[in-house]
């Protein structure tokens, strides 16, 4: 198909990145095709660069054994193609190419892909009319092809299979052209049969080609001053458009097939189909007549060795002949070009030793305002497309099996995501001469793999000696140590370094003489100097080794001498001077040493946590410092409150490898001067109303903790009447009951996943979700597809009521369900991502910042559910006529804000929402009634910085509010309702549309670089 464009003024080579509109001017059609065009070679060369050709790991275009074609996509030249479906299917069933045969069952042969761009027009696609503008046809569409085609084994597609043509292009307008008249607007136009100049953009395209693109035989050219878009569907005469017949117009016939076998076409069984062009309008009996579209003109010219002739062709009503006048109308002079007399332009196109293409193109604006006889409109100019580009695909053997894949082509047909990247995804070619790597080492991971059977004779060595064994020794480690073998201790030279009584007046000159003297030594003639005056040798006579030996046979740990090294606090106490009293003070230690106390079923101090709690603190110990041992513990959630004034508590566990599971109630720590949890991972199980409260506790500190639980009622984290809570690298995962409900809705269709969604306890999840992922992994691969098409209906029913990720998570899982081979990790992966979706989707309280007389302090944590603020219970989005009844109040001054002084601080964390408490949507609503008052007990600074929100409605009320660098997920929504007395904004992002209501006295909020955010205030 062409469009009505009225120029392509997209040029590459000039760099342009951006298309701007101008205050009073006009914008034409090449302004708005331009900025696509920009735009998308942008990302193309943006993906060259990245991707370059390829297809991906996942949901790739690829040959199967029984030589069909699996849809899915690929990457060329940084183009993405895409062939739709999911069944394998026929070349012959190939939408993007109608009529092309099967692949050949016999071989050998190479498949690729030809990815290329077309034009469609509401001719082909009725839907791009619009019924409620009256059928108007607006803009055309650019779809781009994906043929899976053959070609002889003897050729590269990639680098043996032009493009494009690259036969040049010559236009210039008739000198025997009459200028225009200044007072008549027509007189240039019609000038008594000597042509036309006119504003118009003229279109030469290549028809057809026969014989090969480098060295062609036949030649169809046609050319249009209409850019050859005026076309219709092929009616009787009377019903087609008044004008559009007319004697001085060849006609095309055609239609969606023929549009589509553009291109080479090397396999054989195949014959592109091109449409039947006639010089006056007769619809053809037979296909293609279902659409037509008129030129000005054609010619079909033949080559018979080295010399091409003129078959036929009109232009503009004019017969073509290469008699007559050089300079009449429709006269062609043919020798290495052809050079054609048309109406107006005089056509150059050079012939000898150039490529053509079926679809090649030219285009040239000529313009009347700025053109005048004898003025060149192109000068040896190439086609301006169509760019074919090309994939290898498979190559088949004589007996029709595919060989298989190198690593290198392995990588290429399968690269992962860059998040994904393993050292298999790598290639390595080996420059090693020593035999460690050859060919077979293709990748890094098998290089890395290599280097495990890394031996003695694969590294080089060249000795540096002068003499003795190695001198001038070059060769292999293994070799040099083979040669150890023969060393003798007369290689090894020796000086005597003292004269005691075992080499007193010997001469000695090698190792072999020293050894010699060394075979009769005793003890009695090895000198000893005594390094101490210790209770071993005080008051002895020491003068030789046996001297001292004799000694040492009764000693004893009370003789021997013992200094604390610095960390040891422990024993660094006076009275331990010695081994014995060493140890009789770590017997005599409760812990057993070390600086906490361990608890723990198998070997620790205290078996339970209750009990190590329960003794300190009747004990009325000040500093209690308690370590979990890897493993599970229970506690079965109670008060935990000192007995005495400043009592500071730490629990910690050994990370991941220590469990604490909390049975009937909460964690309550009241009253304590400091508590700091640290290191484990804590489940609540069936406890409805949460995991720790802290209660007026001056310090509270959290880090490095993964805290789950089904919450029914309360919250799972929360503090009131602290001065300081500081949480750190904490993962906090809050279910509601309405959490898995859709899950189970969706997922039912398989029974192991309708058990396994109806879990709420975190731990019994993980370990079920191993035994469904391989029940799925168990099933065959059509039971799989079966299944994911059956969950693809039910989410596509839900759309309307799940979230963009939560409806994400479910189409991930229904594509991994698709693939031949997925592994129970992956299985796993993808379930566990659909119950993080799943609760953040409908989320309970996570942590509740009861009061703001504390400074807070969350840094890189993962809360998986709400924050509230200022309170327990999450208010809820306030209505539309509250929050603009509320805004109105707070810009006249009739409501205001109060602070008490403290600080929140939230930094690099992921929450599914913040929100403020019923108490405060209430305070709001008396407020507004009274028509006016103040929103008390506000943390008067809040600092947010690199946060990332997935959930609209989020609602905070600050005296003080900085949000920087973060991001709101949720799109063309809502997603904050920020209030105080002054807000700052720096760096944000947010998905679509997203808005901002900010209420504050100064109207709309300070802000810079809020990308794809609204604030509204």
């Amino acid at each position: 198909m062409k469009t009505q464009i009225s120029r392509d003024s997209f040029q590459p080579e000039k760099r342009y990145t951006g298309v701007h509109q101008q205050q009073g001017r006009v914008i034409t059609d090449a302004d708005w095709n331009e900025l696509v065009d920009v735009c998308r070679e942008q990302l193309i060369q943006a993906l060259a660069d990245v991707v370059g050709n390829g297809s991906p790991r996942t949901g790739a275009v690829a040959i199967t054994a029984d030589r069909k074609i699996q849809p899915g996509d690929l990457y060329v030249d940084g183009i993405r193609a895409e062939l739709p479906g999911s069944a394998p299917l026929l070349a012959s069933a190939q939408p993007d190419l109608p009529g092309y045969p099967a692949l050949p069952a016999t071989g050998p042969y190479i498949v690729y892909a030809d990815v290329w761009d077309r034009v469609v027009t509401s001719l082909e696609d009725g839907t791009l009319r619009d019924p409620g503008l009256h059928g108007a046809d607006t803009c055309t569409r650019t779809q781009t092809m994906l043929q899976v085609k053959t070609c002889p084994d003897t050729v590269n597609p990639e680098t043996g299979i032009p493009k494009r043509g690259n036969a040049t292009l010559s236009l210039s307008l008739h000198t025997n052209l009459e200028a225009g008249d200044p007072c008549d607007p027509c007189a240039g136009l019609i000038a008594a049969g000597k042509g036309r100049v006119g504003s118009y953009l003229f279109r030469l395209e290549v028809h057809a080609v026969e014989g090969t693109a480098a060295n062609p035989t036949r030649l169809i050219l046609k050319w249009s001053s209409e850019n050859g878009a005026e076309q219709y569907e092929a009616l009787a005469v009377e019903k087609m458009p008044p004008g559009f017949v007319a004697t001085n117009y060849v006609y095309e016939f055609h239609n969606p097939a023929t549009e589509k076998q553009l291109g080479v076409f090397l396999g054989t069984g195949f014959t592109p189909t091109h449409g039947a062009i006639k010089t006056t309008y007769e619809i053809p009996v037979a296909p293609p007549k279902e659409l037509v579209r008129r030129w000005d003109g054609f010619c079909e010219l033949t080559k018979s060795g080295s010399v091409w002739s003129l078959a036929t062709g009109v232009d503009k009503g004019v017969t073509l002949t290469t008699g007559g006048l050089a300079t009449a109308p429709g006269h062609v002079t043919l020798g290495s070009s052809i050079q054609i007399n048309l109406e107006a332009l005089q056509l150059t196109l050079d012939l000898s030793g150039k490529t053509f293409m079926a679809g090649d193109f030219w285009l040239a604006p000529v313009r009347e305002a700025v053109l005048n006889p004898g003025d060149a409109v192109l000068t040896s100019t190439e086609p301006r497309g169509i760019v074919h580009h090309y994939l290898l695909l498979a190559r088949v053997q004589a007996d029709g099996t595919l060989i298989p894949f190198n690593d290198a082509d392995k990588r290429r047909h399968a690269f992962p995501p860059l998040t994904d990247l393993h050292a298999h995804d790598v290639g390595y070619v080996t420059t090693c001469s020593s035999g460690l790597f050859d060919a077979t080492h293709d990748n890094v991971e098998k290089a890395l793999n290599r280097l495990c059977q890394l031996a003695a004779e694969h590294i080089a060595y060249t000795a540096d000696c002068t003499k003795g064994l190695y001198a001038g020794f070059v060769g292999t480690v293994k070799q040099a140590l083979d040669k150890i073998c023969e060393i003798q201790a007369s290689h090894v030279g020796f000086t005597k370094p003292c004269d005691t009584s075992v080499y007193h007046g010997s001469t000695i000159a090698t190792v072999d003489d020293a050894l010699r003297l060394l075979c009769n030594v005793t003890a009695g003639q090895i000198g000893f100097a005594k390094p101490c005056d210790t209770s071993i040798y005080q008051g002895q006579t020491v003068a030789t080794v046996e001297d001292a030996l004799r000694l040492l046979c009764n000693v004893t740990a009370g003789q021997i001498a013992y200094t604390p090294g610095g960390a040891c606090t422990f024993l660094n106490q006076p009275g331990i001077d010695t081994v014995q009293e060493a140890l009789d003070a770590l017997c005599a230690r409760p812990a057993g040493g070390g600086c906490r106390i361990t608890v723990g079923k198998d070997g620790g101090v205290f078996a339970t946590l209750e009990e190590a709690l329960k003794t300190h603190l009747e004990q009325g110990k000040r500093d209690i410092c308690l370590c979990l041992l890897p493993g599970d513990h229970e506690f079965p959630g109670q008060l935990v409150s000192p007995k005495v004034d400043n009592v500071n508590l730490c629990l910690s566990g050994c990370g991941h490898a220590t469990r604490l599971h909390l049975l009937k109630e909460p964690a309550h720590f009241r009253g304590f001067a400091s508590v700091c949890l640290s290191d484990m991972e804590v489940f609540t199980h069936d406890v409805p109303n949460g995991a720790f409260v802290f209660d007026h506790c001056r310090d509270v500190s959290l880090k490095g903790m993964a805290v789950s639980g089904f919450i029914t009622e309360g919250f799972l984290v929360g503090a009131h009447g602290a001065k300081s809570v500081a949480m750190h690298c904490l993962e906090l995962e809050a279910a509601s009951p309405d959490s898995l409900k859709m899950a189970v809705e969706l997922l039912s269709a398989h029974p192991a996943l309708a058990e396994l969604y109806q879990i709420t306890d975190r731990t019994a999840f993980d370990q079920k979700s191993v035994e469904a992922a391989k029940a799925l992994s168990d099933l065959s691969l059509q039971d799989r597809r079966t299944l994911s098409g059956e969950i693809g209906q039910r989410v596509k029913a839900a759309t309307a009521v799940l979230g963009n990720r939560e409806r994400q998570s479910y189409l991930d899982f229904t594509i991994l369900l698709r693939q031949t081979k997925v592994s129970v990790a992956d299985f796993v992966a993808a379930l566990g991502a659909i119950r993080i979706e799943a609760n953040r989707a409908r989320p309970a309280v996570a942590l509740s910042v009861v009061d703001a007389g504390a400074d807070w302090t969350l840094g890189d944590c993962d809360i998986l559910g709400i924050v509230t603020l200022y309170g327990t219970l999450p208010s809820g989005p306030l209505p539309a006529d509250v929050t603009k009844n509320f805004d109105a109040l707070v810009k006249q001054g009739k409501a205001t804000f109060a602070g008490i002084g403290t600080t929140f601080r939230a930094t690099g964390c992921r929450v599914t929402r913040i929100d403020v408490s019923t108490a405060v949507r209430q305070r709001i609503a008396d407020i507004i009634a009274g028509s006016g008052g103040t929103l008390t007990d506000l943390f008067s600074t809040a600092m947010l910085g690199d946060i990332t929100l997935f959930s609209q409605d989020n609602q905070m009320a600050f005296l003080n509010t900085s949000l920087s660098s973060s991001v709101f997920e949720a799109g063309s929504v809502l997603v904050a309702v920020v209030m105080g007395s002054t807000t700052i904004y720096v760096g944000n992002r947010g998905a679509g549309e997203a808005v901002i209501i900010n209420i504050t006295p100064q109207g709309r909020s300070q802000q810079a670089a809020n990308l794809g955010i609204t604030i509204s205030g």
